[in-house]
């Protein structure tokens, strides 16, 4: 199943979304707080209406006849008053019942068959009468003398006050309609930007890494940009990387194959049983090299991809240093080499096990190499918990120039007038192997103030490596 995702139709959703939010917001508003309200206000006008009129009654002898004329009077004023409101002709039509005290029907307008007979207690609400619906509002007169009840049909409530559908709800989904057709127009050009700086990419030849100009971007899309340019330098610099690889990779590897070669040439014309001999021991020799190269490389190659794997596990560190130094006991006993070491013991770390030996086998046989004849290498343990650890390793060998710390792990660097045969990648691995483990490489000073020493700072806890 294909998934397309837009940014644009996911603005567009959001804002189409937030816009009927606010639009039932309106709606709710109205027809459970404002409609209501006026509704209120329409009843409160009706009771004053019928108020009115009672008192007036209160005053006038009922046994004259005049009163019907009064209150005919009054309701004509009344429907005159709503009228006048009005920008739109209608034919306003209240009810209007008088009761006497014994609740008998003096008055009704407009007349019906049957009479309207209402409780006493009834003042207020809606009824049906007369095949219509009305909004009823009533009162006694002061002296309780007469109850007056002013109806108003729904049909002529509607008209005054108006259809909160039509009134409201259909002109502001109108005016929604014509928003969200703006902000699909406003939102096409605003993301203009986005479709440029997409075809400035996709236009750009596959070896162009070269940074996009962020100034000239808007301040939204920069960050973007950025990163971009960052990755592109990643790139780039991987390129170099593997550009640099491959150069030095084949240069070191053409002299053992050309030392081969040239010694197979000569084995082919030289009878004398020795001499061939010595030609197959070089030649044993130079194949050594250039296996133990080709590992080399492959396990750089392999360090310096994004999916090195790494099995952490508790390690206990004075254990595996110490296996590790008396693996090398017979190497270092052809040379003469005292080989020590001191240090905190039961030193647990989570760590790779492996990375952290290959790293100490790698110093450890640099010194052993270099050493001459009667020299000391000591190895020792600090605990820094909760921080961690350090292992040192330090000789009082022939050393290495100030000058020339700096460039000590990179690959296929060999420090000028090094007599020993080596590929220049053994410091290179053990850095690479080092910061995927999270633990950092240093340098430091030598024994009896001469050789080199090296330092293993490893943290308590597995600490994966940030990107550049």
């Amino acid at each position: 199943m294909i998934s397309f995702k837009s940014f644009f139709m996911r603005t567009i959703i959001f804002q189409v979304l937030a816009i009927l939010l606010l639009w039932g917001v309106l709606i709710g508003w109205a027809k459970y707080l404002y409609f209501p309200d006026a509704e209120k206000y329409f009843d409160n006008q009706q009771r004053l209406v019928a108020r009115g009129i009672a008192n007036i009654l209160d005053k006038t002898d009922v046994t004259d006849l005049n009163y019907i004329n009064i209150i005919k009077d009054i309701e004509v004023m009344y429907i005159d008053s709503i009228k006048n409101g009005m920008q739109d002709e209608i034919d306003y039509r209240p009810l209007l019942v008088v009761y006497d005290r014994n609740n008998k029907i003096i008055y009704t307008s407009p007349p019906q068959k049957e009479p309207l007979i209402l409780p006493p207690s009834v003042l207020s609400g809606t009824i049906s009468y007369g095949n219509v619906k009305w909004h009823i509002a009533g009162s006694w007169s002061d002296k309780q003398q007469f109850r007056v009840i002013v109806g108003e049909s729904f049909d002529n409530r509607t008209t005054i006050f108006g259809n909160p559908a039509e009134s409201t709800a259909i002109p502001l989904l109108v005016t929604l309609a014509a928003i969200i057709v703006a902000l699909l127009v406003t939102a096409y050009f605003s993301l203009r930007p986005l479709r440029q700086i997409a075809r400035m990419i996709s236009d750009r030849k596959p070896g162009n890494l070269s940074p996009i100009n962020v100034r000239a971007q808007y301040q939204e899309i920069r960050p973007i940009v950025l990163e971009i340019n960052k990755l592109m330098g990643r790139i780039d610099a991987a390129n170099q990387r593997e550009k640099r690889f491959m150069a030095d990779a084949a240069h070191e590897l053409r002299t053992p194959i050309a030392a081969v070669l040239a010694q197979l040439h000569l084995l082919t014309q030289v009878a004398d049983k020795t001499e061939r001999q010595e030609i197959i021991e070089d030649m044993q020799h130079g194949l050594d090299r250039a296996a133990s190269l080709s590992r080399q490389l492959i396990d750089l190659a392999k360090l310096e991809s994004e999916d090195f794997p790494l099995k952490i596990e508790t390690v206990n560190i004075h254990a595996e240093i110490s296996k590790c130094i008396a693996q090398h006991v017979p190497y270092a006993l052809e040379k003469n080499v005292e080989l020590s070491l001191d240090g905190s013991e039961n030193v647990m770390i989570e760590t790779d096990r492996h990375s952290l030996i290959t790293i100490f086998t790698n110093l450890l046989e640099n010194a052993i190499k270099y050493a001459p004849n009667g020299a000391r290498i000591e190895a020792s343990i600090r605990s820094l918990s909760p921080l961690g650890c350090y292992i040192t390793l330090r000789d009082n060998g022939p050393g290495i120039r100030q000058e020339y710390h700096k460039r000590l792990f990179e690959r296929f660097y060999r420090v000028p007038g090094t007599q020993q045969n080596g590929s220049g990648l053994g410091l290179a691995i053990a850095k690479n192997l080092a910061d995927k483990i999270g633990a950092q490489l240093r340098i430091t000073e030598g024994l009896d103030e001469r050789g080199i020493g090296f330092i293993i700072d490893l943290p308590e806890n597995y600490l994966a490596p940030r990107e550049n």
